[in-house]
């Protein structure tokens, strides 16, 4: 409320000429501000875009030697962007963001080992989630645009991208080379990956920043007493939280793996019977106590509309207790998608569904 309007409304309620509504609005107002200013000065908040600039400020809170380095600071942090209404795309693309971020502020001799560990997690969380087909986009700059698009400083562009083409030349990482797509502060990988229908994302991104380190006047000591700025990489091995969940729901189609599943294991009797609910119970509690997704049904539903409801849920594997089960101290397994697999010893379908989700298999 503009403080012209304020008074307007304060005027009429002192010559008693403002509705009541308007009276009473006005005194809960007033007794709202008269406790805001109990609280003192008020606070000005703002909603974060990333999160390079905060860590810049962690680095230089405090003196930093060459001993110090590499520095790695990470956050799964929380950013908001203001994307364009006809921008945004269910989980894909929106303005509350959760970033699985970090930089790593290193010396020039450092800077191989610590960009080729980050490629290399990201190998290593391709095999974990089954990311068979990838490629690593390295951007460069152009000469043209030095001064505009890109930082004006050709001998640094010349050198860090020199450097990261050894590193993927020395990994023999599969990538492509493309001009004049580089941050604005230093050359890039993109990693592009493609789900299981043959749709292509960017889902992660490692770059190299050898400018903006130098406007925030970090610094760090070195071996021969010199002040020196460091180099820093810029790695976010899995984008966006939203963005990779919206990817992994279209490359698994909804059907993720055992380990991965919201919804693991369903304990289902034939009927409500209470020798098999005895029975089943146990199995339930021991998959809960392993920290296993399960849950139960022991309704006296149709057993077919059971079945129908979890392959409707996607519920990965379903455990089937019957009274010839119960007597064998067996359980009859059924697979999401993979249709009924026979009836095996209890304890070794419970020992069997640790194992998978423990190595990430299934």
């Amino acid at each position: 409320m503009r403080t012209e309007d304020f008074s307007t409304i304060e005027q009429a309620v002192k010559t008693s000429t403002a509705p009541a509504e308007i009276v009473a609005a006005f005194n809960e107002l007033t007794a709202t501000r008269a406790q805001l200013n109990k609280l003192g000065e008020a606070e000005s908040y703002y909603l974060k875009a990333m999160n390079c600039p905060h860590h810049h400020r962690i680095f230089a809170a405090e003196p930093r030697s060459y001993r110090d380095l590499p520095l790695r600071l990470a956050e799964y942090g929380c950013c908001y962007r203001y994307e364009q209404s006809g921008e945004l795309f269910g989980l894909m693309r929106v303005r509350s963001l959760n970033m699985n971020d970090a930089h790593i502020y290193c010396t020039e001799d450092q800077f191989a080992a610590e960009f080729r560990a980050v490629n290399d997690m990201y190998l290593k969380y391709f095999k974990i989630f089954g990311l068979e087909k990838y490629q690593m986009r390295f951007s460069t700059h152009s000469k043209e645009g030095l001064g505009k698009k890109y930082v004006d400083e050709p001998a640094l562009w010349l050198k860090t991208e020199d450097m990261v083409r050894r590193v993927l030349q020395e990994s023999g990482i599969n990538y492509v080379e493309v001009a004049n797509e580089a941050a604005f502060y230093g050359p890039k990988i993109d990693v592009q990956v493609w789900s299981a229908i043959g749709r292509e994302f960017t889902i992660a991104t490692n770059q190299v920043d050898f400018a903006v380190p130098a406007k925030f006047g970090l610094t760090y000591r070195d071996k021969d007493n010199s002040n020196k700025t460091p180099l820093c990489i810029h790695r976010a091995p899995l984008g966006t939280h939203e963005r990779f969940i919206g990817f992994l729901i279209e490359h698994y189609a909804g059907n993720f793996p055992l380990w991965l599943a919201p919804d693991q294991v369903r304990v289902m009797t034939l009927n409500d019977d209470a020798a098999l609910i005895n029975y089943a119970q146990p199995i339930v509690n021991e998959l809960r106590a392993n920290m296993v997704r399960v849950d139960a049904d022991f309704s006296a539903t149709p057993f077919k509309a059971k079945i129908a409801d979890a392959e409707k849920l996607r519920v990965h594997t379903m455990l089937i207790i019957g009274g010839k089960d119960m007597e064998a101290d067996a359980v009859s397994v059924r697979l999401h998608h993979g249709g009924p697999q026979g009836a095996k010893p209890k304890a070794e379908v419970v020992a069997d569904i640790l194992a998978k989700i423990r190595e990430r298999r299934g």
